[in-house]
């Protein structure tokens, strides 16, 4: 009744419009609150853009996160890079050995993993590792009520907490990028010398063929690159948390996430700045 009822002003009727359906209403919910939330980081970067000048933040903080992203990152990227190198191995040894090209496996597969897999692996491996951490170390924090009383005591947490993590995070992800390029060649070698029977030497010549100095550059800038991805987003959605363990958790997985399509996004954009015809 009261969705049918008619309010007159003058003799013209005035009907209540009708309600959105259900999937427009939470699809504009959510375009809200994705505006909300670029509001916010563009927010949260100025203000940690700010403190800088106002207080640096101190090269042993940012040392202990460096030490924090190798000793938390450096096993998983092994474990998952050594698979991947000989997973890459096998699928080029494959698609060669059908026009009977299979001694150049080695060509194909190293600058697939120097230029692409190594520094995307390690980047990947960072933020579901050392970013999931740093998120959850912050997002504790901040409903503690920590970061809040530091606030009160005029002590900067973006100076102190959150700069040293985002550094830390820039100078490992390409020290783990490296060593996911490294593990993923040694599992290629594996692969191709030990069970397919490719001689070393061959293998090895692939790298004088197709690797070249500036494929390093692109190495280390993509892990420079991701390591600010994953440092802004723990710090970020960590800052962000609220409502107890079940908030940690939840921006602990919006982290995480946010990271993994950030990362594949800059990886493709480098690409096609570095790679483009």
């Amino acid at each position: 009744m009261a969705d049918t009822r008619v309010a007159l002003e003058g003799d013209v009727p005035i009907t209540r419009a009708p309600a959105l359906p259900r999937p427009l209403r939470a699809l504009g919910k959510r375009a809200r609150s994705a505006k909300d939330g670029v509001a916010e980081l563009v927010l949260f970067l100025s203000d940690l853009v700010s403190s800088i000048a106002i207080t640096r933040p101190r090269l042993r903080d940012i040392l202990e996160s460096l030490e924090q992203v190798l000793s938390i990152g450096w096993r998983p990227v092994v474990f998952v890079s050594l698979p991947i190198g000989m997973t890459f191995a096998l699928s080029f040894d494959s698609l060669l050995g059908l026009i009977g090209m299979r001694s150049l496996g080695s060509v194909g597969l190293v600058p697939a993993i120097v230029r692409e897999a190594g520094p995307l692996f390690g980047g990947i491996v960072a933020a579901a590792t050392v970013g999931s951490a740093f998120a959850a170390d912050i997002g504790a924090r901040r409903v503690r009520d920590e970061i809040s009383g530091s606030e009160v005591m005029g002590v900067s947490p973006r100076a102190r907490l959150y700069l040293p993590r985002i550094l830390g995070s820039m100078l490992g992800c390409p020290i783990l990028g490296l060593y996911a390029t490294i593990t993923a060649l040694i599992g290629g070698f594996l692969l191709l010398v030990l069970l397919r029977g490719v001689s070393a030497g061959v293998y090895l010549n692939g790298f004088g063929v197709i690797l070249r100095t500036g494929d390093i550059v692109v190495l280390v800038a993509k892990g420079v690159l991701y390591g600010l991805v994953v440092g802004i987003s723990a710090c970020f959605f960590g800052d962000r948390a609220k409502g107890g363990p079940a908030g940690v958790a939840a921006a602990t997985r919006a982290s995480i996430i946010a990271s993994f399509a950030v990362i594949a996004l800059v990886g493709f954009i480098v690409n096609q700045i570095a790679y483009a015809p």
